[in-house]
């Protein structure tokens, strides 16, 4: 019985014009975003190689360590594959950082340089799901029930002895179905598309990563067609049904996400990265104000520059972690609040799933911070080890020539950000999972409960 009514359900679904246009739509979006994005993957990877031979070759002709000390050297991670689906914070990420022994990292531009990136960003399979695809979900069950009581299919179905929670089932199974396969027949396509005339491929963990998108995607989907399908059997019209999901999905999807941070902002202020700029160099200039005084030998000079450095640096580091402690606050306050929307869990998992959400954008500010260490550590260990080399030669130009030697680019640090372990990044994710598989659970009882006390009559 179950597999007659899923049957007609399907069959009702295909031969509609709204699931041919929804096949098509998908299908143009999504292989057309992972040809796009992924022709963008080649320029960016195409663009570390350069950028790794130039600093390469810099570091080969460099011969002055305290020039190098104080410039210092750019890095930069190389791009993530999975970018091509979900960009997420990809160009933050992507962004060179420049490493200096005596400066704080300073990030450079972002290789997302095509201004019509910005004006016009391609739509990855994040923002396709989270917009089209919660829409399209509602299109699909908004009049699932409504609109048989209205033609009269529903009296018709309900005169054979069938349960109504198999019904119920049957309906959410067929529509659900006939949303899911050419959403994900599209994205394979994108997939095939993106690995065959570009260079992305899918290796090891990315792969997994890949298919807890998918199940993500299959998760929060469901939650908007059983959201439209509640809605469905609690309204007799379907013109009512359709305007009270679009509503919801308006405030959830729109509203919330987008106004969470304007809220966590005026609640948490946080300093421009200007006032920061002007802040240390107000430090920097009060703490260096002793040192204009005359009638100083240079040994009161040295103490007084160290003292002043001692000052600044304590004053620096107190002022950079109060704006640190200031913006992590932000940044949670802003998470829970969005999270008042599916959306934003949908959002939060898939991108930490891709490797570009705010757990590795925090885990790479943390690991530049290491590396800048590390680095320090490595030009203080060479200039140690060519002292050492030329403590017995008398010859100045023979010494200068070994202290300023080519400095060989495998003496310095690989910087390598490490990727978040699969199995953390679920760990950290089961909230937004655990949120939307209540919000699915909710919203099937609520139907299941409606259309047991439906009544056909009316």
């Amino acid at each position: 019985m179950f597999l007659t009514l899923l049957g007609r359900e399907l069959r009702s679904h295909l031969l509609t014009y709204r699931f041919a246009l929804s096949s098509g739509l998908l299908f143009l979006l999504l292989v057309g975003s992972a040809t796009i994005l992924g022709v963008n993957y080649d320029r960016r990877l195409d663009a570390f190689t350069e950028a790794q031979s130039a600093r390469e070759q810099k570091l080969a002709e460099s011969t002055d360590f305290r020039t190098l000390q104080w410039q210092g050297t750019q890095q930069e991670k190389p791009p993530n594959p999975l970018s091509v689906f979900t960009v997420g914070l990809e160009r933050e990420l992507s962004r060179s950082v420049k490493i200096a022994v005596r400066d704080e990292p300073t990030l450079g531009r972002s290789k997302f340089s095509n201004p019509l990136f910005v004006l016009f960003p391609a739509p990855d399979f994040l923002y396709i799901v989270n917009i089209v695809g919660s829409l399209l979900a509602i299109l699909f069950a908004f009049n699932a029930i409504s609109g048989d009581h209205e033609d009269g299919t529903l009296r018709l179905v309900m005169s054979h002895p069938v349960p109504r929670h198999m019904v119920l089932l049957a309906k959410w199974a067929g529509g659900f179905l006939a949303l899911l396969v050419p959403l994900l027949a599209s994205t394979l396509m994108g997939l095939l598309v993106a690995s065959t005339t570009t260079s992305f491929v899918l290796r090891g963990a990315d792969t997994s990563a890949f298919i807890g998108m998918l199940l993500v995607a299959t998760l929060y989907l469901s939650m908007f067609f059983t959201l439209a399908l509640s809605v469905s059997v609690l309204t007799r019209r379907s013109s009512t049904s359709l305007v009270i999901c679009f509503l919801i999905w308006v405030l959830w999807v729109l509203a919330v996400p987008n106004v969470a941070p304007i809220v966590a902002r005026a609640i948490i202020p946080v300093p421009s990265a200007g006032a920061i700029a002007s802040e240390r160099t107000a430090i920097r200039r009060a703490a260096f104000a002793g040192m204009r005084r005359r009638g100083l030998d240079r040994d009161q000079r040295d103490a007084l520059r160290e003292e002043a450095e001692l000052r600044q640096a304590k004053e620096t580091d107190a002022l950079m972690s109060d704006f640190a402690r200031r913006l992590q606050a932000q940044v949670e306050a802003s998470t829970t609040m969005a999270r008042l929307s599916p959306s934003a869990s949908y959002v939060y998992a898939t991108a930490s799933l891709a490797g570009s959400g705010l757990a590795e954008f925090s885990a790479l500010r943390v690991y530049i911070d290491r590396y800048r260490v590390e680095f320090a550590e490595a030009l203080e260990r060479i200039q140690s080890d060519r002292r050492r080399s030329v403590e017995g030669i008398q010859d100045r130009e023979e010494r200068d020539e070994i202290m300023e030697a080519p400095i060989d680019p495998d003496d310095l640090p690989v910087f390598a950000p490490p990727r978040i372990p699969l199995a953390q990044i679920a760990a950290d994710g089961q909230i937004d999972i655990l949120l939307l598989v209540i919000l699915n659970g909710t919203f099937f009882l609520l139907a299941y409960l409606g259309f047991l006390r439906y009544d056909l009559a009316s």
